[in-house]
């Protein structure tokens, strides 16, 4: 039998290193490289289109880079060889404000003689038209280009002498169409195997038919060195069953729902059969695939054994249903190519693991595990909120979640750029669209295009991100806008409240379908929004320095809360102003400090009364989820929150797990309807609680970049919890169990730290650093 061909050459391990800054004799983006495209009479038509250059070396050099963007997206090879792991390597950005370049270490892959540099372009968010007929793609097009394939690349060749050469793009590069015939980042990515040129990455090849690459001019964006994880490929997954539920149709089911590149193995067949791919995460009960944002893939054959991948496509996924192709084993009368093997391959950035949550309750375990599993999907060069449906930077998530991701993750790098995404993409007049990088500014429509809760992430994720990792530069980055959009919601400002938008969306409980909030007026939550960011911008006017804006930003927050509270609260009863429960509002409320000390009690009673006659039915949405939990937590009423995630209705996480799922979907009752997501993180904030609740590490107030660290465990009806957490300052463990007499913990704490053991009874010890062990005897409630 012929050996297969691959479509995609394996990565050699270790060989390709990303630099953020090259330690080679460069300037500080090219110095020698244009701007090249196609020919002018295929620019716009072109899908997937090949460049390659041959240059060459008197003798191997002693150190090589090689500098690149490549709009929208690239796949870059030396000698053959593939640098990356995918050819997902374009950053997403606010392309006309910002360009990353990325660096590639080329001195194991150089030698004397001729040597070749081989790069393929495709589809992304720099040039999105709208597909053909039938093939999805998000309310776009997002944003159109003259020219949609652009490349930028230079190799720096330093040798034993010190002496330098740079071999950069320009019209002396040569270009073809190549195998990937359609290229969309909703839609899709077909792939032709007859249109397949072996060997075109190599020095020697036959390029005489080729054409000559066309310099044009360079794009406005500012190049800028990538700083964060790349995407890379993670876990292969294999079907757990292939179903025949049609005629000459097969539904490969997946064990897990995730953001994947497709890998098939095919043989057989002749030469220009076509095997097409659904993919998605919705099917029905007879085993088909249903819904909005379904998307199709086609392989064409050329009769001959192949091994392809997705290059630059990726897809939330869990299901693929297939048709012009038969699994291997099957019946095959028509003689149609062989499907011997299918994957999924996990894409997603390389961010390291920071912690691990583990504990006695497989409701908690399920949950952490399916939340986590969201969380790793929308991990891309954005946060996105979804991986198939949107792949976009849906804002209120970058904020509301990042504690989360920060317990999991180590974001210090991804959460700076995304912070560097919002900036590029503010307005002049201040204000910050729903979603960063904004391609599509003014075409989604109202409110979904400018929500205050939304927005705020231009002020609350910079802070964020020094409170926990303690570095003021992203502080003194973002100082501006953090100013610049909190002021600008007074210009949009009416009798003293923020414009409503869109509220605590997906919120819960009221019976009717999801969407903008039902129970919070969306005044109150935009507003309690907007008080939250002037408090945050004070804090950081304090951290840097800047006394007169600390006190411009605290007044700032005191008419805030005066108007809130004229608007919104009763001055008898002193409860707030809601449309059925008062749980979003009374803790957006309290975590935005917006009602006097003497009513937070109240506030805080009147949400679990709400809750107990719900028989513990949270009811806040992607907004106000987060508030409730930091409200009750800080108030010392984590029994309640047991009591909330320990259920297993419908509405709940044990809801969610019951009905199979596998990652955490949009909404609360896990609508599977085709067209809400089940691969959404936005509901995933019980994390945060998780870490620094349960198994008690959180920082307490005050603190930035963990200087003090608090132990603080609720164990609840639970018998024994674990959870470590990478900080700046080392290792945090808090390890407990219980019997029902004995209380144990046992923690480890990093050195140069201020440690305060605080255990269930009240009880308060000092840690030192290393590891100890606490006990006290239980003390039964009454």
């Amino acid at each position: 039998m012929q050996k297969a061909r691959s479509s995609v050459r394996p990565l050699l391990p270790g060989l390709v290193t990303f630099l953020a800054f090259v330690v080679v004799a460069c300037a500080a983006e090219f110095e020698q490289a244009h701007w090249i495209a196609p020919p002018a009479d295929r620019a716009t038509n072109a899908a997937g289109p090949l460049f390659r250059k041959e240059f060459v070396l008197d003798r191997k050099p002693r150190s090589a880079v090689l500098r690149i963007v490549g709009l929208g997206d690239y796949d870059v090879r030396v000698n053959g060889r593939r640098l990356a792991a995918t050819g997902i390597n374009q950053p997403w950005s606010q392309y006309e404000r910002t360009l990353y370049y990325r660096d590639f270490d080329l001195a194991p892959l150089l030698g004397s003689g001729t040597n070749c540099v081989g790069v393929m372009l495709f589809n992304s968010f720099w040039h999105n038209p709208n597909p053909p007929a039938g093939r999805y793609n998000k309310g776009g097009p997002q944003r159109t280009v003259a020219e949609p394939y652009l490349l930028c690349a230079e190799i720096t060749v330093m040798q034993k002498d010190d002496s330098v050469s740079h071999f950069g793009t320009d019209a002396s590069w040569r270009t073809a169409e190549g195998p990937v015939t359609f290229s969309h980042i909703f839609a899709g990515e077909d792939f032709d195997a007859r249109r397949e040129l072996p060997g075109w990455d190599r020095a020697g090849f036959d390029d005489h038919s080729w054409q000559p690459a066309r310099e044009v001019v360079a794009p406005s964006g500012k190049l800028e060195p990538q700083f964060w994880p790349n995407i890379s490929e993670f876990d292969h997954q294999k079907p757990v069953a292939v179903k025949a539920p049609a005629p000459d149709v097969f539904l490969y089911c997946f064990p897990q729902n995730m953001a994947a590149q497709l890998r098939v193995e095919l043989e057989g067949g002749k030469s220009g059969d076509r095997v097409r791919f659904r993919c998605g995460e919705h099917k029905n009960d007879q085993d088909r695939l249903f819904g909005g944002y379904i998307v199709g893939c086609e392989v064409v054959t050329d009769g001959k054994p192949l091994t392809h991948q997705w290059v630059s496509f990726y897809l939330g996924m869990q299901f693929v249903e297939v048709t012009g192709a038969v699994p291997a084993g099957h019946a095959n009368p028509q003689g149609l190519p062989v499907l011997r093997r299918m994957e999924l391959v996990d894409v997603r950035a390389g961010l390291p693991e920071a912690g691990a949550f583990h504990c006695s309750s497989e409701l908690f375990k399920g949950t952490h595990r399916i939340i986590d599993a969201a969380m790793r999907a929308n991990m891309s060069w954005v946060m996105t909120d979804c991986p198939h449906r949107e792949k976009l930077g849906w804002l209120e998530c970058s904020y509301l979640l990042a504690p989360s991701f920060q317990y999991r993750y180590d974001c210090r790098a991804w959460l700076a750029k995304i912070a560097r995404d919002i900036r590029d993409a503010q307005e002049p007049s201040g204000r910050v669209l729903t979603v960063a990088p904004s391609y599509p500014a003014g075409k989604f429509p109202g409110a979904f295009n400018w929500t205050v809760e939304w927005g705020a992430a231009a002020a609350m994720l910079p802070w964020l991100h020094y409170e926990w990792y303690g570095d003021p530069q992203i502080l003194r980055d973002n100082f501006d806008m953090m100013c610049r959009f909190t002021d600008y919601i007074q210009t949009e400002a009416t009798n003293g409240l923020a414009p409503g938008g869109l509220g605590d969306w997906y919120d819960y409980g009221h019976g009717r379908p999801p969407g903008p909030s039902r129970y919070t007026p969306t005044t109150l939550s935009a507003t309690a929004t907007w008080g939250l960011c002037a408090l945050t911008v004070s804090r950081a006017a304090e951290a840097l320095g800047r006394p007169d804006d600390a006190k411009k930003y605290r007044e700032l927050h005191d008419r805030i809360a005066a108007d809130f509270r004229r608007h919104f609260q009763d001055p008898v009863t002193r409860k707030l102003r809601h449309s059925g429960s008062p749980q979003c509002a009374n803790a957006m409320a309290l975590c935005a400090e917006l009602v006097p000390p003497a009513d937070r009690g109240l506030l805080v009673d009147e949400l679990i009364a709400d809750l107990e006659q719900r028989g513990w039915q949270q009811t806040p949405g992607d907004v106000g989820h987060v508030y409730f939990i930091r409200a009750l937590a800080q108030a010392g009423r984590s029994d309640i929150l047991h009591r909330v995630y320990s259920r297993e209705g419908t509405g709940s996480y044990g809801g969610i797990l019951k009905k199979g799922l596998t990652s955490m979907p949009e909404t609360w009752d896990a609508m599977m309807d085709g067209s809400q997501s089940l691969n959404h993180c936005m509901l995933g904030h019980v994390m945060e609680w998780y870490y620094g609740y349960v198994a008690g590490i959180r920082q307490p107030p005050g603190s930035i970049g963990w200087q003090k660290i608090l132990i603080a465990p609720n164990p609840g009806s639970l018998a024994n919890a674990e959870a470590t957490l990478q900080t700046p300052h080392g290792r945090v463990v808090s390890r407990w169990r219980t019997d029902g007499r004995t209380f144990r913990l046992e923690a480890e704490i990093p050195r140069g730290v201020q440690a305060l053991a605080i255990l269930p009874s009240g009880a308060q010890k000092p840690l030192r650093s290393g590891k100890q062990t606490l006990k006290e005897a239980v003390i039964e409630p009454k």
